[in-house]
C-alpha cells in the first residue's frame, strides 16, 4: 500500500498516536533508569522484586516472572543473575527438575523499600496529572492495545 495522493500529516491520526505513547514510554523508561542508576538496578530488576515482593510466599518461578512481567524468559534468566549476585534474591529447583523458582531474600526485602519510595513517588507525581478516572481508562486502553499488537505480531508472516 503506497502512500495515498491526499497524504496529510495528521496531528490527530492514529499513527501519531502511536509514536507520542513510544515517546512517553521511552522518557519514562529513561527517567525511570536515571532513578535507579545510583541502586545500580535497571526498571526490570525493580519490577522483579516488586512482583517477588507482592506473591504470596515471595517466591515465583521463571515463567511466572515472565508472564507477569511481560518480558522473555532470557530476560529473566539475566535480571535473575544479577538480582541473586546482588544477593537481592535466590534461587532454588521447583518441584519439576527443570523449573527455577527465584524468592526474595531479607537482603532483597530491606533494599526495596528505599527503592520502592524513590520510585513510586516519581510514577504518583507524574501520572496524578490524570484524575482517577481516566487513568483506568488509560489502562483498559493500553492492555488492550498491547493484547492487540500480540495477535497482530502472532499473525504476521515471518
Amino acid at each position: 500500500m503506497g502512500l495515498p495522493r491526499a497524504f496529510k500529516l495528521d496531528s490527530q491520526g492514529q499513527a501519531r498516536l502511536g509514536s507520542q505513547l513510544l515517546r512517553l514510554a521511552h522518557r519514562f523508561d529513561r527517567a525511570l533508569t536515571e532513578r535507579l542508576a545510583r541502586f545500580r538496578l535497571a526498571p526490570t530488576h525493580y519490577e522483579i522484586l516488586k512482583t517477588l515482593y507482592a506473591a504470596p510466599d515471595y517466591s515465583l518461578g521463571h515463567t511466572q516472572l515472565a508472564q507477569a512481567l511481560g518480558i522473555t524468559l532470557p530476560s529473566i534468566t539475566l535480571a535473575v543473575r544479577k538480582l541473586g549476585a546482588m544477593r537481592l534474591i535466590g534461587q532454588q529447583r521447583g518441584t519439576d527438575r527443570r523449573q527455577r523458582v527465584v524468592s526474595l531474600t531479607v537482603k532483597g526485602a530491606e533494599f526495596l523499600a528505599p527503592l520502592y519510595d524513590t520510585t513510586e513517588e516519581f510514577a504518583t507525581a507524574l501520572f496524578s496529572a490524570l484524575p482517577d478516572k481516566a487513568a483506568k481508562q488509560v489502562e483498559t486502553s493500553i492492555q488492550s492495545l498491547l493484547a492487540r499488537l500480540s495477535a497482530l505480531q502472532d499473525k504476521a508472516p515471518a
